[in-house]
């Protein structure tokens, strides 16, 4: 390890793009590769039941996190000088507070007709714990940024680690002990992780930098900031609110028109394709903002944003594709045949998460151009059309048919989305086509290999295996070719 530890100083060094990516995944990496690990057990200790009331649980959450700082912690990232954006982290704290005092008064007053609509009454008492779920998730979003300002990626790979281990070791230590504990297993074992790793990482940032944001912090700079960067809670808020509730819709809007078991289902199928796309979209989003707004500076965004979208595209196209073709057999050997089903839909969730997963990053862009109206349009067009689709699908009562519907939909309006965003930072749309066909050329040996298996064999053990074996060899390829580009071995 001191070995590889030298090698990477000595090829990437501090502070470097590569780095701070590497830094980040490592943690994400871990973090993930624990969630992945510890899937097969919890699906082996919990329905798909409990894990639909966890999904819907989750997606309330992620709703309100929107709105916990009003979108100041995007901001923070922004300012020239290190006073406003103390200033702004401030601000992102107290907004939280008050955010989750107003969640707790409406979880008063609307718990019970919510968990009705939702058709989840076990849901009821665990909404009361919103508030801090609320506060530790919004408290982390304003310290991610103001860490991701600093550059002080190490301990963001820290909390990762932490939220996963506690989390895990939390979900199946509490049904390990009490069987009867149902779906408040892996909503508690959640609320947990959220609060010892936000905790941790708000310790860390008041040791090493308290005295330094207290010195800076003024009523007459907090009111400075509120109104200088007064487009986020205008516009950005009611954007992401709306782009979250779009990717959300499905297990809310599936937790009314079909069963627990079906949002449950859906919520497996994308976590386990999610998970690992996190392990590189969320690290490559959190370095390539700042240096996104450093590249805007210097006339440089163009280059930046299609060297981004070729390696993301690079990255994701192959592995997706063959999840896609092996997903009901791989989840009904690895997670038990009842949650085959989960596979069937992400073998039709797999391109639209392949373009969330390109996107995801280069949106940044938005709030590095100050466009967020544009984004908020685009968002409420991607609402409107989801929120049409998965009424459709429900009405005519046909779960795969309502997955497959939102999922073509999500691909055209992800599709369309990074285009405009390459649009904004300068590149053609020749550009993007020309990489999109080179990379799908590419692709096409990988798949040959699970296919002709399944076609000449019939056996779902022989097509799994040779699914994974492709895998294998893209990224024993992939390692290779990095290598020979840059000399460094991506460990």
């Amino acid at each position: 390890m001191a070995n590889i530890r030298l090698l990477i100083q000595d090829r990437l060094p501090a502070g470097s793009f590569a780095r701070n990516v590497l830094t980040l995944m490592t943690g994400t990496t871990l973090s993930q590769a624990l969630m992945i690990l510890v899937a097969p057990i919890l699906t082996r200790l919990y329905s798909p039941e409990d894990f639909g009331i966890n999904a819907l649980y989750l997606a309330i959450l992620a709703i309100l996190a929107v709105v916990a700082c009003w979108r100041y912690e995007l901001a923070i990232v922004l300012p020239e000088k290190d006073e406003d954006a103390a200033n702004l982290l401030f601000l992102s704290i107290i907004i939280c507070f008050g955010m989750a005092t107003l969640t707790l008064v409406l979880v008063a007053l609307f718990r019970s007709p919510l968990v009705q609509l939702l058709g989840a009454p076990e849901l009821v008492s665990w909404l009361w714990f919103l508030p801090i779920s609320l506060i530790a998730t919004g408290l982390f979003q304003a310290f991610n940024y103001w860490s991701t300002r600093r550059r002080h990626f190490k301990r963001l790979a820290v909390r990762q680690i932490t939220v996963s281990i506690v989390t895990s070791t939390t979900q199946i230590g509490v049904c390990s002990i009490h069987r009867s504990v149902s779906a408040g297993g892996l909503i508690g074992g959640a609320i947990v992780g959220q609060i010892v790793a936000t905790s941790r990482l708000a310790w860390q940032v008041k040791r090493e930098e308290g005295k330094f944001i207290k010195e800076r912090l003024s009523s007459n700079n907090l009111k400075r900031v509120f109104m200088r960067y007064k487009k986020f809670p205008i516009y950005d808020t009611w954007s992401g609110l709306l782009n979250t509730a779009s990717t959300m819709m499905p297990v809310l809007l599936l937790g009314y028109f079909f069963t627990p078991a079906v949002v449950g289902y859906y919520a497996l199928g994308q976590r386990v394709l999610t998970l690992p796309m996190g392990v590189v979209g969320g690290s490559v989003a959190q370095v390539f903002f700042p240096r996104a707004i450093e590249a805007r500076k210097a006339g440089d965004l163009d280059r930046l944003a299609l060297e981004m979208f070729k390696r993301l595209l690079a990255i994701g196209f192959v592995p997706i594709l063959l999840i896609s073709i092996v997903a009901p057999e791989l989840f009904a050997l690895i997670f038990g045949y009842q949650w085959r089903t989960a596979g069937e839909y992400l073998r039709w969730m797999s391109l639209w998460l392949l373009f969330v997963f390109i996107s995801s990053p280069l949106s940044t862009i938005y709030t590095v151009m100050e466009k967020q109206r544009e984004m908020l349009v685009f968002n409420i067009v991607m609402f409107i059309t989801r929120l049409f689709v998965i009424i459709i699908g429900g009405i005519y009562g046909d779960d795969l048919f309502t997955i497959a519907l939102f999922s073509f939909i999500g691909v055209v309006l992800y599709m369309f989305n990074f285009f405009y965003i390459q649009h904004l930072a300068g590149v053609s749309a020749l550009k993007i086509i020309k990489a999109i066909i080179q990379q799908v050329y590419y692709g096409i040996p990988y798949a040959a290999l699970p296919l002709t298996v399944w076609f000449g064999t019939y056996n779902s053990m022989a097509f799994v295996v040779a699914g994974i074996t492709s895998g294998i060899i893209f990224v024993i390829a992939k390692v290779y070719q990095i290598k020979k580009d840059t000399g460094v071995i991506p460990y």
